[in-house]
């Protein structure tokens, strides 16, 4: 799930419904087929654009019409409520849920898209996320939360990716005794407070914790590996900068690139815009270590966008043939590349060195462990719960027994 606020600018939702009609796709004047596709990300625009180009030029009875408003949930939320229903709808995981309540998405089981899907993480995670057990939805492409490091300051104190909590603790001693920054935190953009809290508890949390939360037989604050993670986030806290609430995602982007700290707690998606920043960096990438048993860690994960199909368009058998080519293996290295996002297929491999070993070693095995954030609806407070909580005012068990009136009232069940 991307967590990072998108920057939204694109054509306004009056410019998409002028040109699209108000159910979704319509014939053109010649017979032809038009479908909208409703899509929230603001950086995918253009490899978007591309790959329509691509599906038009081998489908010349079909124009896809690409659909991305400025407020992207408000946008779609108003079409439907005008009964404007595009004719696929891709959408970040979070707003999934909001999606699935409206019911209007069809299911997609027979599909060669769902059946090209090799990440069954990514898939379990959708339906989870969308509380259903139709496959109203495919994912798209998945992303991971990681630890960033600079490989050359790694090299020149002689350090190696930590395999286990302990290791990671030592290590960032070991670069604060050395006059360095271990960690840039960037905690003034609440979200990236949460990721900390994502990385940590997804990897403490028993393997049924949702449904036992679900059912009422556990909670945030009375479950073993949660209590661990409040303590541990406090811990991972001494390893920051001076100013971790003074900083925000962009800064630490900055940061980090220019030499600042030695490790960077931050999702794949930052890598471009590292990279960008300082050519010459050398970025490497190891999965936080909560634990002190290896063999238990799993890397933080989700689907980045997922893809449905109205059930009230007039041409699914067009919007399917779009769908299922978006996900063939071509289109999904083209995507995926573009945005340096994990491929859901698993003959799909990414171009990016920094991103190969995370997808061969870790989503491939299926080791992987999807967003506690993930769970709760859009309405939910836990990005300024778990802000306000590592600025130190709040004990352990008063955060969590926050986060659990949260879920109670804004989770997905």
């Amino acid at each position: 799930m991307k967590m990072k606020k998108l920057a939204l600018v694109a054509i306004t939702l009056a410019t998409a419904l002028a040109v699209t009609g108000c159910t979704g796709g319509t014939g053109g004047t010649s017979g032809e087929v038009k479908l909208s596709f409703f899509q929230s990300k603001a950086e995918s625009v253009g490899v978007v654009n591309d790959l329509i180009k691509k599906f038009e030029a081998s489908h010349p009875g079909i124009k896809v019409v690409q659909d991305n408003a400025p407020e992207p949930a408000t946008a779609l939320q108003s079409r439907l409520a005008k009964n404007a229903i595009p004719d696929l709808v891709a959408v970040n995981i979070s707003n999934y849920y909001d999606v699935v309540k409206d019911k209007i998405l069809n299911d997609l089981s027979a599909t060669e898209a769902y059946k090209s899907v090799g990440d069954k993480a990514a898939l379990a995670y959708v339906q989870k996320a969308g509380q259903t057990k139709e496959v109203l939805a495919v994912p798209w492409s998945t992303n991971a939360q990681v630890v960033l490091y600079n490989q050359s300051m790694f090299d020149s104190m002689g350090l190696k990716a930590p395999t286990t909590w302990s290791q990671m603790l030592d290590m960032s001693a070991q670069i604060k005794s050395a006059g360095e920054t271990p960690f840039f935190f960037t905690w003034k953009d609440s979200w990236t407070a949460m990721m900390l809290f994502n990385s940590i508890g997804g990897n403490l949390q028993p393997t049924n914790f949702w449904d036992q939360l679900k059912s009422g037989k556990n909670s945030f604050s009375k479950d073993p590996g949660y209590q661990e993670s409040a303590k541990k986030l406090l811990e991972l806290k001494r390893f920051g900068q001076a100013d971790p609430f003074g900083k925000g995602y962009n800064d630490g982007n900055a940061a980090f690139a220019n030499g600042e700290s030695v490790m960077y707690v931050q999702g794949i998606w930052a890598i471009p815009e590292i990279q960008a920043t300082n050519p010459k960096i050398k970025v490497g990438a190891f999965v936080m270590p909560a634990t002190e048993n290896a063999s238990k860690t799993k890397i933080l994960g989700g689907p980045d966008s997922i893809i449905g199909v109205s059930k009230t368009s007039a041409h699914k058998k067009e919007a399917v043939e779009f769908l299922n080519f978006l996900m063939s293996k071509e289109s999904q290295q083209t995507y995926t590349d573009n945005q340096h996002l994990f491929s859901v297929r698993s003959d799909v491999t990414p171009a990016d060195p920094i991103l190969l070993p995370l997808k061969q070693g870790w989503i491939d095995q299926g080791r992987v462990s999807g967003y506690p954030n993930g769970m709760f609806a859009a309405g939910s407070n836990l990005n300024a719960l778990c802000q306000q909580y590592l600025q130190g005012t709040q004990k352990p068990a008063a955060f969590l027994e926050s986060v659990d009136a949260d879920w109670k009232q804004h989770g997905v069940k």
